[in-house]
């Protein structure tokens, strides 16, 4: 079962990316949204904080003694940090979200980057779509079709933009989101809070003459600014992320709090009753075609394509969970590089490369039941890829939607 849950950070976050910085003047960047893995982290060190004795056992042995909690977190080697038994904790559920009153009720929607087939232009949203390659053009494509973006008109596509969850659900239907409504500006979730800071001597605990650095912070609920008064009201009352855990029940309580992201800025919690709208399996159905959209980056075998798909003659055909299909378009971004901090081996995470979040992939032909297809997404994009307690944590999470 999952449990959904609220997060509001009640402090600037710190969310450290991966570009090293040190030395003096330079400026330490922060990335929007953050990894899944940060609030994996968060969260299993509130499960772990709320026995001080089975922390104890953990850091030490490796193991709480506790049979429900290393059930759900695993054991480790304590001389290497190795996992020797997985756990059933999983981050199955992580999004940007606002807080927003309904009557006297709290409700929280969920709030999503734009994926790579949708951009949002000054007189709404726009779709790419699958297009025969043109012959005339050589790349390194490997598919035969190329997303390709159909606007009426030539304009620059608007930056700083989140896709609302009705926006959201339109998309996923295969609909295009409304250009009011779809649309939330990251203005009205969060704003940039750089900080100066000086360099210390970790020995003596002094000050490091001329190191003196910026960072870059992101301040969630941000308030107006009086000198520029809205002209409609404010969509939230509060923003944070909504995330949801599996494999943890009866180990949290219903609201609480964390500690998360760069020195451990604080952040509330509270259990919802929230529940994701079902994928539109009848429409894959009727059609054979659908889409699937990470929604997390993607640690993948592979490189950029996701676990399943093999060559076969001219094609590239895609098996999983009892559903065959064909590949025939993807737009995938750059690569990104994830790591993290192991706080038991007190060493950085292995740098791994990673299909980005967004990335959409085009398939047709599909045989098999739809609804395997959909267990198939929810069990996390399931593959051999060998580290398997980054699926625990978050990443390999993908969304089905139409493509009519």
């Amino acid at each position: 079962m999952t449990q959904f849950y609220f997060v509001e950070p009640v402090d600037s976050l710190f969310i450290r990316g991966n570009l090293a910085f040190g030395d003096s003047g330079e400026h330490g960047a922060s990335v929007m949204p953050p990894p899944p893995s940060l609030l994996a982290g968060a969260f299993r060190s509130a499960i772990l904080g709320g026995a001080g004795d089975a922390l104890a056992r953990y850091v030490g042995q490796g193991a709480t003694g506790d049979a429900s909690l290393d059930a759900a977190l695993g054991t480790l080697d304590p001389r290497t940090g190795q996992v020797i038994r997985s756990g059933t904790f999983r981050v199955a559920w992580v999004s940007l979200a606002g807080r927003r009153e309904t009557t006297g009720t709290p409700w929280v929607d969920p709030v999503f980057p734009l994926p790579t087939d949708l951009v949002k232009l000054d007189q709404g949203f726009a779709r790419l779509s699958p297009e025969p390659a043109n012959p005339l053009v050589a790349d390194g494509r490997e598919l035969p079709c190329v997303a390709v973006l159909r606007s009426p008109r030539q304009t620059k596509p608007e930056g700083a933009v989140y896709l609302s969850a009705a926006g959201w659900q339109s998309h996923l239907a295969g609909e295009l989101p409304d250009g009011t409504s779809g649309a939330v500006k990251a203005a009205d979730l969060h704003t940039r809070n750089p900080r100066l800071g000086i360099g210390l001597d970790a020995g003596a605990g002094t000050v490091e003459s001329g190191l003196i650095y910026t960072t870059e912070g992101y301040a969630f609920s941000p308030t107006d600014d009086p000198a520029k008064p809205r002209q409609e009201p404010k969509p939230f009352v509060a923003t944070g992320f909504l995330v949801g855990i599996s494999g943890a029940d009866g180990l949290l309580p219903a609201a609480g709090f964390l500690r998360l992201g760069g020195q451990g800025r604080g952040a509330r919690y509270q259990r919802l009753d929230f529940r994701p709208p079902a994928p539109p399996l009848e429409s894959i159905a009727r059609s054979g075609r659908f889409r699937f959209i990470l929604a997390t980056p993607g640690l993948f075998a592979d490189g950029w394509l996701p676990p399943g798909v093999r060559r076969e003659g001219a094609d590239d055909l895609w098996s999983a969970g009892g559903c065959t299909a064909r590949l025939v378009c993807a737009a995938v971004p750059r690569r990104e590089v994830i790591s993290g901090w192991d706080l038991f081996a007190w060493k950085p995470k292995d740098a791994q490369r990673a299909v980005p979040a967004g990335s959409v992939y085009w398939f047709e032909d599909l045989q098999g039941h739809p609804d395997k297809l959909a267990a198939w997404a929810d069990s996390g994009i399931s593959g051999d890829h060998p580290n398997h307690q980054r699926q625990a944590e978050g990443y390999n999470l993908a969304w089905l939607a139409a493509w009519k």
